[in-house]
């Protein structure tokens, strides 16, 4: 039996790690002839890298203690006594997985991308699974049918070459009359800084918002005469598909591909990487124990539902207010302590970590 990676992102290559680990005869296609992640640092949790097994030191960029949200005419700040994240330079972290994976036994082919005939040709043959992991806008997803992603952010990336002085904090900047949808950043990027926006794709374009970003004094300060080095867009689903395994097609969709994105940042790394490590579990006892495929889409809900679901309701709360309303309500949070019970409890994979503190805390 053999199973086909459409995808060498990081859940692709999570799924090919353990697949290959298994035993199981992996390839991964990616169509792109070189790894490079332009413009992208990303910021994850410490958790989730220790959860993913992908904690390698040579990725690891900023320790970061926190971040301050900005909104109109107030901020809070969420300070931890010790890390809870680092910024990543994800194209090391790629390159370390695919060091693990090929060391495992998997094989990985760049510059080959899959056309929709070789799709059809793979899918007919009985003794092939295919695991689609080729981002948001899923050849694999759109040529075996699945349910369409109904809701997509843009965002727009730049580097400058700055040191950002306090780099234990991101700062994230929401302002619907620019970034509706997400939010803008000041992020360290090691000994540089990257400036980021995100909007919703019904409101406009990142780039333009971008643009717009760049005027707030808080930006102007941290770049002041800094060099730009690289951008890059990129489009982020977050909505989850309604289905993302099909049993009698042998197909399994992770990462962005089936829309497994915290739609509150937009972040998607350890939500995939979690699903390509219990899919690829799922496909080892389909092959051995016959058991269903289908259990890999029921797994991966029970483990992060809830948290879907809440990303959800607070993206839905900040995105769709107005600037007064938004600045009103984080004013009010600080008068009930809510900086320092986010600094105590506050998990930025797992929101329902806090709610569960909180109900502690009343009881």
């Amino acid at each position: 039996m053999k199973c086909i990676i459409v995808g060498a992102g990081t859940s692709g290559l999570i799924a090919a790690r353990e697949l290959a680990r298994y035993g199981i005869d992996a390839k991964v296609y990616e169509r792109k002839k070189v790894m490079k992640i332009s413009a992208s640092s990303g910021i994850l949790s410490l958790n989730g890298l220790r959860e993913l097994h992908i904690l390698y030191k040579e990725a690891l960029l900023n320790k970061l203690f926190g971040a301050r949200l900005f909104f109109e005419n107030t901020v809070m700040e969420v300070k931890a006594k010790e890390a809870k994240a680092y910024s990543i330079d994800r194209t090391v972290l790629n390159s370390k997985l695919m060091e693990e994976a090929q060391t495992s036994g998997a094989k990985i082919s760049y510059g080959e991308g899959i056309s929709k005939e070789r799709l059809r040709e793979i899918s007919i043959k009985k003794e092939n699974i295919i695991v689609g992991a080729d981002g948001a806008v899923s050849n694999v997803a759109s040529f075996f049918g699945f349910p369409p992603i109904n809701r997509f952010i843009l965002t727009y990336r730049m580097e400058y070459r700055v040191r950002k002085e306090d780099e234990e904090f991101v700062e994230l900047f929401f302002d619907n009359k620019v970034t509706k949808g997400l939010f803008g950043w000041i992020a360290p990027y090691g000994d540089n800084t990257e400036i980021g926006v995100g909007i919703d794709e019904r409101f406009g374009k990142s780039s333009y918002a971008l643009r717009l970003f760049l005027r707030r004094k808080e930006v102007k300060e941290v770049i002041r005469n800094a060099r730009p080095l690289e951008g890059g867009a990129n489009i982020i689903p977050i909505s989850l598909r309604e289905r993302f395994v099909d049993e009698n097609k042998r197909v399994l969709l992770v990462g962005d591909a089936a829309g497994q994105v915290k739609s509150s940042t937009g972040g998607g790394i350890i939500f995939g990487g979690h699903a390509a490590m219990i899919a690829s579990k799922v496909i080892k006892d389909y092959l051995n124990n016959n058991a269903s495929l289908a259990t890999y889409q029921s797994l991966w809900l029970k483990e992060f539902k809830k948290e879907v679901i809440i990303h959800n309701i607070i993206h839905a709360l900040y995105s769709s207010l107005s600037n007064s309303t938004l600045s009103g309500i984080a004013s009010f949070a600080k008068l009930f302590g809510t900086e320092k019970l986010l600094s105590e409890y506050g998990d930025m994979d797992r929101p329902s970590k806090i709610i569960r503190s909180m109900l502690r805390l009343k009881a």
